[in-house]
């Protein structure tokens, strides 16, 4: 009976071990030379297996059970990396699409609550948007009037007139417009959005271990849904030489005044290509630099806070010592050489512009700061420090960023670079500009900044794009390996300066109104209406009850299906008869329910403090 129960032992100790290595096998990340190792490893084990558990050897059978139980211990690790990891690579490629919001928005002292209430709406038509498909959208909800416009400054002229009763107008779009029109802030109310999901259609695969291939890197200016159009404050091209190990980054400045694919008439800011998609900001590069771009990739400030920190932070190379601006995400002061920074750090040196020597170059000298950070993100990630930590790193990069590099491209790169382990040549280069000031495609009714292409610095690109497809090596603009690294120092912001007059300080009459509510996060269904009100309470000692407004990124609302997946920030606000306003803030974590058993998934985390 003994060794019947050794003979069971053995015949599942094998066949664990053959479906392990075909399970290895399958990822197609592990180089051969590791596979043959790893085969012979498993033979010698098994092998010696034999000779413990059939011997009559009271022992050498107790030492074959336990490098029996050590083996499947360690099988099953290795399963449980793997699984993981073959998990994250799914989703590589399948998000192709991007969303718009268009949003309904009426007067916010006006009487119009729902699309029932209207009778027409404005719109301004742009080839690059969907424009259309939104109004078709809207005339299947109901029977209205559409009144085209040429530009947006006419339209909002006759929403304030009165003399329509609603716009239509895209959500990035209106962000624009917020900025260049400061009086625009709280004049208007959200009482509908239309989202649009569109593919994005940019199939330019290549053998990415064999040939050379160029990646458009995206840095949106937003927190959030990373499908979402909006402005690309971050645009960087990557040229990889997998073969001779050398990357390039090109840096195009924001304000980049180019001509928009697909477009004729003004030029544009290089950002603005962002508005209608990243298919539009691939093809305009694309046109700028005289380069097929194979692949892109889009992160958002969330994206990167959450890379760095998986990382467990990346020593980047800063060219000055300067301190950064609460703006910028918090104030820290950086050395010049190498520092070790965790996400919010490296977003904030990531975006300072304003606080940067004069002789940076402002948004110049970001976009080598930018470049810095993707150098120690690289360094990082291609070093055999994230080993012991990988798995945990991976969770936390899902849903950080958008590609359509599918997963069988990454599987082949990191099979690559598990086969050389190799160090890569990291070369930098910034094109530059003239300021200058101009009208823009999205903005055609006012001149704004923007910078004009200094040829050369764009012929000179072209020309280190070119090398790298040779197989040439450049120069390279870090140290192979960081040193001497410090550690930024946070660094108390300073109060704004007192003005030489004092402003007159608002008299509080009576006691100020109190809201209060359930301050525990909502979770809601994309989609669901629910009522905001039902469990507020504003009071006010004099005036009794009191009705707040409610209001979400600027916008007044009161119908919650018009927000967005992920978390909402809404505000409610009092004013009692006194003049006395209050306001609090609450939060409302919106997520999907794609098998429609009215759960929310879990894909959307309750925000963090």
């Amino acid at each position: 009976m003994k060794l019947s129960i050794n003979r069971i032992i053995y015949t599942i100790i094998v066949f664990l071990s053959m479906l392990f290595l075909i399970f290895i096998i399958s990822t197609n990340i592990v180089p051969l030379k590791y596979l043959l190792l790893l085969f012979v490893i498993f033979i010698l084990y098994d092998v010696g297996l034999f000779f413990l558990l059939f011997k009559k050897h009271k022992v050498k059978n107790i030492i074959g059970y336990v490098l029996s139980g050590i083996l499947v211990v360690i099988m099953g690790i290795l399963f449980y990396y793997l699984n993981v990891t073959m998990g994250f690579f799914k989703g590589f490629g399948t998000n192709k699409y991007k969303e718009e919001n268009y949003l309904v928005l009426v007067l916010n002292d006006s009487s119009f609550e729902s699309l029932n209430d209207l009778s027409n709406i404005g719109y301004t038509f742009n080839e690059l948007s969907n424009i259309n498909e939104a109004l078709t959208k809207l005339n299947e909800e109901i029977t209205i009037e559409n009144i085209k416009y040429d530009n947006n400054v006419e339209m909002f002229d006759d929403l304030i007139n009165k003399e329509i009763d609603s716009v239509l107008i895209e959500e990035s779009s209106m962000a624009l417009i917020y900025e260049q029109n400061e009086e625009y802030n709280g004049m208007f109310k959200a009482i509908y959005t239309i989202n649009i999901k569109t593919e994005i259609e940019i199939t330019k695969e290549t053998d990415v271990t064999n040939q050379p291939f160029t990646v458009y890197i995206s840095g949106i200016d937003s927190y959030g849904s990373i499908s979402t159009v909006s402005r690309s404050d971050v645009n960087m091209i990557a040229t990889v030489n997998s073969k001779t190990k050398q990357v390039l980054l090109i840096s195009v400045p924001r304000d980049y005044y180019v001509q928009l694919r697909g477009t004729t008439g003004c030029k544009d800011k290089l950002t603005h290509a962002g508005l209608y998609g990243v298919e539009t900001s691939v093809g305009t590069l694309e046109d700028l630099l005289d380069v097929e771009i194979n692949y892109y990739a889009r992160v958002n400030f969330s994206s990167l806070e959450q890379i760095v920190d998986a990382l467990g932070g990346v020593d980047v190379y800063s060219k000055y010592s300067f301190t950064t601006s609460p703006s910028a995400g918090g104030t820290y002061y950086f050395t010049e050489g190498y520092n070790h920074m965790n996400g919010k750090q490296a977003l904030a040196f990531s975006r300072e512009r304003k606080k940067l020597p004069i002789s940076a170059g402002g948004d110049r000298g970001r976009g080598v700061n930018q470049q810095a950070v993707i150098d120690g993100i690289i360094r990082k990630a291609t070093s055999p420090a994230i080993i012991t930590g990988y798995s945990k790193i991976l969770s936390s990069l899902k849903g950080t960023f958008q590609t359509n590099m599918s997963d069988n491209d990454i599987q082949k790169l990191i099979k690559m670079q598990l086969n050389d382990m190799a160090n890569w040549n990291i070369t930098s280069y910034s094109l530059d500009g003239t300021d200058g000031s101009e009208y823009t495609y999205s903005y055609p009714t006012q001149k704004l900044y923007v910078m004009k292409p200094i040829e050369e610095t764009v012929t000179a690109a072209q020309g280190l794009i070119d090398k790298v497809y040779a197989g040439e090596m450049l120069e390279s603009s870090y140290d192979k390996e960081a040193t001497d690294v410090n550690d930024p120092v946070y660094v108390e912001p300073k109060p704004d300066p007192k003005p030489d007059s004092k402003p007159e300080t608002p008299t509080i009459i009576g006691e100020v109104p109190v809201i209060s509510f359930d301050e525990t996060p909502i979770i809601m269904i994309k989609g669901q209406i629910i009522d905001l009100l039902s469990d507020v309470t504003a009071t006010d000692k004099e005036d009794g009850p009191l009705t707040p407004k409610i209001t979400f990124n600027g916008l007044s609302f009161t119908d919650t299906s018009v927000l967005l997946e992920g978390t909402n920030v809404i505000t409610y606000t009092v004013t009692d008869s006194d003049n006395n306003t209050v306001t609090k803030k609450r939060t409302i974590v919106v997520k999907l329910d794609l098998n429609g058993d009215g759960i929310p998934d879990d894909d959307v985390t309750t925000p963090s403090e």
